[in-house]
């Protein structure tokens, strides 16, 4: 069933509010740039689903707490869930794709922490659990 033009507005305006939390909410921990100087950046397309996308290109924003500060978020936007996307320039051109997708009731883990360096390769998350097959088919596409 298609979406009626009432569920395209209410995606498009919990969208913008959403995007805003999440500057304000990662502003905190980092400085937003789509160039590589950047410590993150959300991406700005709105592509009509219940999800934003961030791109991580400062390991430090992958500590827990900031993890559990984007899933507190959520909980007032059901079904949508956050693309966390490891961007990290330099060493990071090198690894495979690897993201968190953080919703708020769990985290589906699709790190692969062996590329890290030592100081972040022990986080784990509350509420963690890998990707299933089907997940990962679809969120690897």
């Amino acid at each position: 069933m298609e979406p009626s033009a009432e569920d395209d507005k209410r995606q498009t305006s919990q969208w913008y509010d959403l995007y805003d939390l999440l500057a304000d909410e990662m502003g905190k921990y980092g400085t937003e740039g789509i160039r590589p100087a950047g410590d993150f950046w959300i991406d700005t397309d709105n592509y009509g689903t219940l999800q934003h996308k961030i791109y991580i290109r400062n390991l430090e924003l992958m500590k827990p707490s900031v993890i559990k500060s984007l899933q507190y978020l959520l909980r007032k936007y059901s079904g949508w869930e956050i693309v966390y996307q490891v961007s990290v320039p330099g060493p990071g051109d090198a690894w495979p794709d690897m993201c968190l997708i953080i919703r708020s009731h769990e985290v589906i883990d699709f790190l692969q922490r062996q590329f890290f360096p030592p100081d972040y390769q022990a986080y784990q998350y509350d509420g963690s659990r890998p990707p299933t097959a089907v997940e990962m088919t679809y969120y690897s596409q």
